[in-house]
């Protein structure tokens, strides 16, 4: 069984400790830390559930700013990202790390539309691989007859999907929706799981600041 009880600890206080070392280096021109992430989620609830687990989950991420490699905008400079999601039911606990995309709403067009309310929207989604702790296989009958199944392998793919808005430059909330499972990729059971809820972000080193910090 997957010690998550460490993870969890080792992950929070990496997520502090790097904090503040962001901080601290606020003025540096190539930051490790692009935003730290704080939310609050139902678990197991979501477009796609099946609803055989429940609880309230919290959920702690780091992304990392893009690197400089040369052939990174070529799939789009996506942030590194990791993160860790704890049921405390005794229900799955999942630990992720992969690639988040995000965009600004804000252009021309919708600005004039939406009277400049897309001004400080966005939107985001993520691809990542996930490990759990859940059960990865579960009793035969009962997956056949109400899709009460196991996970089929320990990391699974995971894909999220958040709709948020800024404000003061580094600071934001969204709502978040993720899915986790691996169906129509590998064979076998197939639990999968939802997570929906909603999500504070602080981001590091904003350009709009450092830019509006050298025109004062």
């Amino acid at each position: 069984m997957i010690n998550f009880r460490f993870i969890l600890t080792f992950l929070f206080l990496f997520i502090f400790s790097f904090s503040g070392l962001a901080s601290a280096a606020d003025e540096d021109d190539h930051p490790l830390l692009h935003k730290t992430v704080f939310g609050i989620f139902f678990h197991d609830r979501g477009p796609a559930s099946d609803r055989h687990e429940s609880g309230v989950d919290p959920n702690w991420e780091i992304q990392f700013n893009a690197p400089k490699w040369k052939l990174w905008p070529w799939i789009g400079s996506p942030y590194p990202m990791i993160g860790v999601t704890p049921n405390f039911k005794g229900a799955t606990s999942v630990f992720y790390g992969g690639l988040n995309y995000e965009f600004s709403l804000s252009n021309k067009f919708t600005d004039r539309l939406t009277s400049n309310l897309t001004k400080n929207f966005f939107l985001a989604g993520g691809v990542s691989a996930a490990l759990h702790n859940g059960p990865l296989h579960k009793n035969k009958a009962g997956c056949e007859e109400n899709s009460d199944c196991g996970f089929g392998y320990r990391v699974l793919p995971r894909l999220a999907i958040e709709l948020g808005t800024t404000s003061w430059k580094n600071y934001g909330v969204s709502l978040f929706y993720d899915h986790m499972s691996h169906k129509g990729i590998l064979p076998g059971e197939n639990e999968g799981i939802d997570h929906i809820g909603i999500r504070y972000h602080y981001t590091f080193n904003n350009p709009d600041r450092k830019v509006k910090n050298q025109v004062e």
